[in-house]
């Protein structure tokens, strides 16, 4: 009897090892590949999980993935239950190499699986069978980069429009980017696509559909050779075969294929330096120039706007404005940037106003002499140069000194005649020799009066000094407010790089500009350090905005990064708190 009970413990306890036992395992679709070829590797586990950790993949490059599949079933009574974790590999070099564990949490256990040897040779030739489908898709299906001009000027507008081209009698069910072109050294803007609209036209002299699949505008940066990065897409595919079935229709095989643009080589050349214009400052398209007064006659106590106003194609934004030289008498506040461009096929077109405020400090007749504005257009190949027209200038009110006008010469002058004074009195008053003579005095009435002068020069004094700094709390106001907004758009923009980054960028320079008294050609890393420091601005919180403007920079080259994006944001918005606090 005891035998009998043992022998159902021990099958009990059999079973139930055998119903928590954990399957975890690793496949490879093959385990000897080309230099030239991909791999998939699949993690699966037979039990639902959490926490999978998947291996390093030395070395070898991520092409695809990972990807998640979820396989659940009844079968006779039987519940069969599978996960599976999908990557594509692409291989570095040539070796024997090993594909580490990767890891997975069951029940509060961790479970690992078991290393898996891989061999890769040098490339393989592809198929050349007209009846593989893999041979079929090399030959029906490509993914080209056409390039608007492979040897630009520097900072000269190029564009890249990808494109697929598909074979008449060839599907494509959908695709999925596996790795997005990187620019390094170009200045990139994408260009919106609304809709994915399928054209009819050649490659290679034969008939082919095609969609446009991305735009980009770049501007490069640096002379030399330049290399852009290609574009990588999993595509499902159709592919058709030379065999028929039954009923005489053609048998059509569907594959997953990898195709690439294949990497792109820009020779930039150098701007010329023949007739170069010393204010020259880095503009390259074709511009126009002119300078704008809202008011001609004004005040002493009105202000008034002076616009310099950029219209054109090319590179807006990568070059200094133009500046403006301006006399003493007039104060002059920091331009407000009002950009209104869009960004095309050939370059970026539109104008850009710098509207500066500019209030009189005495009456009078003021020129605004002419300004210039030079830039290289890349079609002629030279350097021009555009004048604007001075502008004048009426200031009416009372002057705050007796100041001699110009063009007074010797002929205009008054001439007095000898009898010029014969009006004044010449007979002698005396006064007694013991009278009083400093009651009534001017040196009495200078004594008596010097208190309420200078009670009055104190209040003048406070009067400016208030209104300087309510027009300073107005200015930094106006800073904080258009930031804010500048931040709020930036989180709408999170999926859009170029936009995102741009938007941050100037919302931090708007506001330090006028919290620090910043000009342009002050704005500096080591300028802002100085005026931070200034401040008494913590170290860590000083640290954070450099690491901002760094990740603005540095987004420019990287690949798309959303996570990065929503942290980036955050960090722009705490330190803007942070520093808001900073009086």
């Amino acid at each position: 009897m005891y035998k009998r009970q043992i022998l159902h413990i021990i099958i009990f306890l059999i079973g139930f090892s055998g119903f928590s036992q954990v399957n975890f395992t690793t496949k490879l679709s093959k385990n000897r590949l080309g230099l030239n070829e991909r791999v998939k590797v699949e993690f699966s586990v037979d039990k639902s999980g959490d926490n999978f950790v998947p291996p390093k993949f030395d070395n070898f490059r991520i092409v695809g993935g990972p990807s998640q599949s979820i396989r659940n079933s009844w079968v006779n009574g039987k519940r069969s239950y599978s996960k599976t974790y999908s990557y594509f590999l692409s291989p570095i070099e040539k070796g024997s190499f090993e594909i580490g564990q990767a890891s997975i949490e069951v029940d509060g256990e961790i479970y690992k699986t078991l290393p898996t040897q891989i061999i890769v040779t040098s490339a393989v030739d592809k198929p050349t069978n007209p009846n593989d489908p893999n041979y079929l898709a090399n030959k029906k299906i490509h993914l080209v980069a056409e390039i608007s001009n492979n040897n630009p000027f520097l900072n000269e507008a190029i564009s890249v429009v990808y494109k697929l081209y598909v074979s008449p009698d060839t599907g494509v069910d959908n695709w999925r980017e596996l790795e997005a072109p990187r620019y390094a050294n170009f200045w990139s803007n994408n260009i919106d696509i609304k809709s994915l609209n399928v054209q009819n036209g050649t490659y290679n002299g034969e008939p082919y559909r095609f969609v446009v699949l991305r735009r980009t505008l770049l501007y490069p940066q640096k002379t030399g050779i330049l290399k852009i990065e290609p574009l990588t897409l999993d595509i499902s595919v159709q592919v058709p075969s030379n065999r028929r079935d039954f009923f005489g229709n053609l048998i059509t095989s569907s594959i997953n294929k990898t195709v690439s643009s294949g990497s792109s080589l820009i020779d930039v050349k150098l701007l010329p330096t023949d007739n170069k214009p010393n204010d020259f400052s880095g503009a390259v398209g074709n511009f126009s120039f002119e300078i704008k007064s809202d008011k001609k006659e004004l005040l002493i106590d009105e202000a008034f706007q002076l616009s310099l106003i950029v219209s054109g194609n090319g590179n807006f934004n990568l070059y200094d404005d133009p500046k403006i030289s301006l006399p003493n008498s007039l104060e002059v506040y920091e331009p407000e940037k009002i950009s209104n461009v869009s960004v095309k096929a050939n370059g970026i077109k539109g104008k850009v106003n710098n509207k500066y405020t500019i209030v009189p400090n005495n009456p009078g007749k003021y020129t605004i002499p002419e300004i210039k504005f030079s830039f290289f257009n890349p079609k002629l190949e030279e350097y021009k140069t555009i004048y604007s027209d001075p502008i004048y200038v009426d200031v009416e009110g009372s002057y705050n000194n007796l100041i001699e006008p110009e063009g007074v010469t010797e002929k205009n002058k008054i001439q007095l005649s000898q009898n010029q004074f014969f009006s004044f009195k010449t007979k002698t008053k005396f006064t007694k020799v013991n009278q009083d003579i400093f009651f009534n005095s001017i040196n009495y009435w200078i004594l008596f009066s010097s208190p309420f002068i200078l009670c009055f020069i104190i209040f003048l004094l406070n009067k400016i000094a208030r209104n300087y700094n309510s027009k300073k709390v107005d200015e930094l106001k106006l800073a904080r407010n258009l930031s804010i907004k500048l931040l709020d758009k930036s989180k709408t923009l999170i999926g859009n790089k170029e936009e995102f980054y741009e938007s941050i960028d100037k919302a931090l320079t708007t506001y330090l500009k006028i919290k620090l008294n910043l000009k342009n050609s002050e704005f500096k890393k080591e300028d802002i350090r100085i005026k931070l420091s200034q401040i008494q601005l913590e170290k860590k919180t000083m640290d954070l905005l450099f690491e901002i403007f760094e990740n603005c920079q540095l987004a420019r080259y990287t690949p798309l990064n959303i996570d990065a994006m929503s942290e980036d944001y955050k960090k722009a918005k705490l330190f803007l708190e942070l520093i808001e606090k900073i009086k």
